[in-house]
């Protein structure tokens, strides 16, 4: 199931869902990953300063890809109805 995913936040919110979907624990994916699990938390709670490689590490661990494409953008219509 493809996620969007705009901000360091949400990247963490999505590799903590595919992470306790598959039942491992932040100490699991570590050291699947080869990072500490401190690290792992970091990652999870949207930390903006962590590695580009240590993110493609954690997608790695889970088997998961990324995949690049044009920014959506709503109307102002759009965003009218949310309201």
């Amino acid at each position: 199931m493809a996620q969007l995913v705009r901000s360091p936040k949400q990247i963490g919110s999505v590799l903590r869902r595919y992470r306790r979907a598959q039942n491992l624990t932040q100490a699991e994916m570590a050291r699947r990953a080869g990072v500490r699990q401190g690290t792992v938390s970091q990652v999870e709670t949207g930390l903006e300063t962590v590695k580009l490689t240590t993110v493609m590490e954690l997608l790695r661990a889970l088997d998961l890809e990324m995949i690049l494409q044009p920014r959506t953008k709503g109307s102002n219509k759009d965003i009218e109805n949310m309201f």
